[in-house]
């Protein structure tokens, strides 16, 4: 890490920590809950199928247990993900940021100009995740 790319993270975590650890962690439990609703409704139309005695209108029934079952399993076992792995994320930030500090370095009062150079890491993650992302959507697609 060069100056500008520790000066750029010490002006950025200086404000994003602002909010607090628990509310970065509870944001984290909360996008978490959508990934669990999104999950949900993916594996939905591959609930029903045995409709037991149920008849007419009631069929519903064993569609909207299961369909419950999991929407209250997924969401929390999704939220709890997110809200442990923000807080993570954040206690490894924030140690980060202190160290820095204790090393005498200064948040500076105005975002620093990043080079082409100083940029390399950021593109290399960005071209990693596309790759990443266009795998799964060639998978899913091909296995429909």
């Amino acid at each position: 890490m060069n100056e500008r790319q520790r000066d750029l993270f010490l002006y950025e975590w200086s404000r994003s920590r602002t909010p607090g650890q628990m509310a970065s962690s509870l944001r984290g439990a909360f996008i978490g809950a959508l990934g669990g609703v999104l999950f949900t409704l993916m594996l939905i139309g591959d609930i029903g199928g045995d409709r037991g005695n149920y008849t007419g209108l009631s069929a519903i029934i064993p569609f909207i247990e299961r369909g419950g079952a999991l929407l209250v399993m997924s969401v929390g076992a999704f939220a709890g993900i997110g809200f442990v792995l923000a807080n993570r994320v954040f206690a490894s930030q924030e140690a980060m940021y202190q160290s820095m500090l204790a090393t005498g370095a200064q948040p500076p009062a105005q975002k620093p100009v990043m080079q082409g150079a100083d940029r390399w890491p950021a593109i290399a993650v960005g071209i990693a995740f596309a790759v990443i992302a266009g795998f799964i959507a060639f998978v899913w697609i091909t296995l429909g």
